[in-house]
């Protein structure tokens, strides 16, 4: 794809991404997207088959952005302890500081769309390059540390108190400061530890 194409559809993706996590996937037509993004309605098809593909082509974007952030500066060498408190800590200043695809994952995972990408993270049953860092951790060689649980329960225990405070400070009504956030992660932990 030569750079002026890439950049169409990086341009698509980055409103699309707006679109989607300020009205939902039902709600921001096509023909508003094309507007927003200053091109024609025909453009996008051009580089998406149709909105479905859009919506799944852009959370193959915001995942893989958010799994490099995931494992940003994490040691290898340290605790499963550490190694979890750093990768919750990276996943919530990562989705805190980029509403929007908080947003957009919500919407994704709870829809239509995403119930199969979930199940794939959750059971770890989906293709290897898509697997998450997370789905690693419970899943590889720091399992020997961690509750012998189901994917869905490790999952609503890591994740759940995390989803609920980014939602409060996405709506203001909690301000997520460094105290706040290594206790959280400290306390997911603590509640999947073996």
């Amino acid at each position: 794809m030569t750079p002026e194409k890439q950049d169409k559809r990086n341009n698509i993706l980055r409103t699309a991404l707006e679109l989607f996590s300020e009205h939902g996937f039902h709600d921001a037509p096509m023909a508003q997207l094309a507007k927003q993004a200053d091109i024609a309605v025909g453009t996008i098809y051009r580089y998406f088959k149709d909105k479905d593909e859009l919506i799944h082509e852009l959370y193959k974007e915001v995942d893989d952005t958010l799994q490099r952030a995931l494992v940003r500066e994490v040691d290898p060498t340290i605790s499963t302890r550490q190694q979890f408190v750093h990768f919750v800590t990276n996943l919530i200043h990562y989705l805190k500081d980029h509403p929007h695809e908080f947003k957009f994952l919500e919407q994704y995972y709870n829809s239509p769309f995403g119930i199969e990408k979930k199940r794939e993270k959750l059971h770890m049953s989906g293709p290897s390059d898509r697997k998450s860092t997370f789905g690693h951790f419970f899943f590889g060689t720091t399992k020997d540390d961690i509750k012998p649980l189901s994917g869905h329960v490790l999952h609503a225990l890591a994740f759940g108190p995390v989803t609920f405070l980014l939602r409060d400070a996405t709506a203001g009504l909690v301000k997520l400061d460094e105290s706040l956030v290594k206790t959280l992660a400290e306390g997911c932990w603590d509640a999947i530890k073996k």
